[in-house]
């Protein structure tokens, strides 16, 4: 998972921090920390493993290896905010299960992780053909109940677009098209008590297109693009590749 364009992926919460008073010194400052941070927070390298110890389960396991002295450059390594983001940007990032047929059995992963699992490895769990579709077990676009609804829709389609014999190998093209979109008002309480309403609107969006080998029980290609894009509360727009590499 890595930028597709580093130099337009943005993040900034200074809607919400207007919204409950704070004056633009303050605002300032907060863009300036949350764009190091994001910085800071980009692995160098990311490793799945897949193993199965127990009958039906397949564990996944997810981790980043970075060199911390390239992750804030020029701040001291005793810093303690420094030291605490260096620690989370190293070792186990994701742990999560899914049974033998490719459906999820880790129920209780937090929803970001879970998304990623189904993303990557999530399939139907019974008997497809050709131009059949069915959906993720995902949830890309959360609010809490700051946030009032006026409008919403979302998509969520895997299809198999097409079934090849390569050398005796059943191979299965599946394509992602993926959107869930919200538009509201965010609310926002201030020093003075009062409640300030923010107009926001999020959209995420996966699209990619996957090759697996029935015979082999792996993923033979793997790519996708994850697309965020927000307004109001916060102001995003960023674009992630999605991909898989087998290790040799």
């Amino acid at each position: 998972m890595e930028e597709a364009n580093p130099t337009v992926n943005t993040f900034d919460m200074s809607g919400a921090m207007k919204a409950m008073g704070a004056d633009s010194a303050n605002v300032s400052g907060a863009r300036d920390m949350m764009k190091k941070l994001s910085a800071a927070m980009k692995p160098t390298s990311m490793v799945t493993r897949l193993t199965e110890k127990r009958k039906d389960i397949i564990d996944i396991e997810l981790t980043t290896k970075n060199d911390n002295k390239s992750l804030f450059p020029g701040v001291d390594s005793t810093n303690m905010m420094a030291d605490f983001f260096m620690k989370m940007a190293n070792g186990v990032m994701l742990r999560g299960s899914i049974h033998d047929d490719g459906t999820i059995a880790s129920f209780y992963t937090k929803t970001e992780q879970k998304n990623i699992i189904a993303l990557f490895f999530e399939l139907p769990g019974k008997a497809i053909k050709q131009g059949d579709s069915w959906p993720l077990s995902v949830n890309l676009v959360t609010a809490d109940q700051n946030f009032k609804c006026d409008s919403s829709y979302h998509k969520n389609e895997v299809t198999a677009i097409r079934f090849e014999n390569i050398n005796g190998d059943r191979v299965v093209t599946l394509k992602y098209d993926i959107v869930e979109f919200i538009k509201g008002d965010f609310a926002l309480p201030s020093p003075a008590g009062e409640v300030s309403k923010v107009p926001t609107t999020m959209k995420m969006t996966f699209q990619g297109l996957a090759s697996f080998s029935v015979e082999k029980g792996k993923w033979l290609t793997y790519n996708g693009l994850l697309t965020y894009d927000s307004t109001g509360i916060m102001q995003a727009n960023s674009k992630q590749n999605y991909a898989l590499v087998e290790e040799k």
